[in-house]
């Protein structure tokens, strides 16, 4: 495994994995939180559960991919924010998809619960790549330029 490969996946763990697993927490315990009461978030855990776990081991596995698609686009010489968007669709486009196959497959959703995913990837792929994926890019674009010269 080359340098710039290691500290790809080093930059996409140490930073990508505890916002992404904060984000989630947050989103799963936000009812309780606004409302005071934890009745929504029962229901939520229970009728996502499978899917939230998921989304949680495929977010973990996809960081790697993310890591790998961040260096290659970066070696291609392309413009940060093409990397950042590179890096957070990659990502998003794998937990939203496990996502919503598992949660259409549940007995108890319906098959347009898979909707969710659709909007979620959207969503989270505009905001990821303005946000947490744009410091994880210029991390890895810092680091790849340092070693390489």
């Amino acid at each position: 495994m080359d340098k710039g490969l290691k500290l790809s996946l080093l930059n996409s763990y140490l930073i990508g994995l505890p916002f992404g697993l904060g984000i989630i927490a947050f989103t799963i315990f936000f009812p309780s939180m606004f409302s005071g009461e934890g009745l929504l978030t029962l229901i939520m855990l229970t009728t996502f559960a499978r899917a939230i776990a998921g989304l949680v081991i495929s977010f973990v596995l996809s960081l790697w991919v993310g890591a790998i698609v961040a260096k290659k686009s970066i070696n291609n010489e392309d413009k940060l924010l093409l990397t950042s968007f590179k890096y957070s669709a990659s990502i998003n486009l794998i937990i939203w998809i496990v996502f919503g196959i598992i949660a259409a497959l549940s007995p108890e959703n319906e098959w347009k619960v898979g909707l969710i995913a659709v909007i979620a990837f959207v969503i989270c792929t505009l905001l990821t790549t303005f946000t947490i994926g744009l410091l994880i890019s210029y991390r890895i674009r810092t680091g790849i330029k340092k070693y390489s010269s």
